[in-house]
């Protein structure tokens, strides 16, 4: 009987213990995603370089106008060229170390998030979206896989 009570004792004080010790860490302890994804302050070494579309694609769902996509990936920085089919200007659209808010790599997916922030200018707002890139092989070469723009087709980007 003796015995019985001096392992409840101990089990008890061992989770009364353990209790306090969890309630005292940092909450940042507790929500540890390492294993979930990696945070980079710069952009990626992979990724750096001019990637672009191989032909034109949709500009966006509700227009018949073709475009070649064209990302341009530094260190810090990265920019856009929206190059029209036809006689129409290209854009191009420059994203600094400011506008861009987070970089990540999911491992689950194996993909680079790349989160611009709220950016100020009208002419930006409408290409200040999120980008989920992933590197692979397509057509034989490298290539990053852009996903879905316009309704669910996967743009490819390839290495100029």
């Amino acid at each position: 009987m003796k015995i019985k009570h001096l392992v409840l004792a101990v089990v008890l004080s061992l989770g009364l213990v353990g209790a306090v010790t969890s309630v005292s860490q940092p909450a940042s302890a507790a929500t540890n995603n390492a294993k979930n994804y990696k945070t980079y302050k710069s952009i990626p070494k992979p990724l750096w370089g001019t990637w672009r579309t191989k032909g034109y694609t949709e500009y966006n769902g509700e227009s018949n106008k073709k475009v070649r996509w064209s990302y341009s990936f530094k260190k810090h920085t990265y920019s856009q060229k929206v190059d029209f089919q036809g006689k129409r200007k290209s854009k191009t659209i420059h994203f600094l170390k400011k506008e861009i808010r987070d970089i990540d790599y999911r491992y689950k997916t194996k993909r680079y998030e790349i989160y611009p922030t709220a950016v100020k200018t009208k002419s930006k707002l409408a290409y200040a979206s999120i980008l989920y890139l992933k590197l692979v092989r397509h057509n034989g070469k490298k290539a990053l896989e852009m996903y879905p723009r316009v309704d669910n087709h996967t743009t490819y980007l390839y290495k100029r």
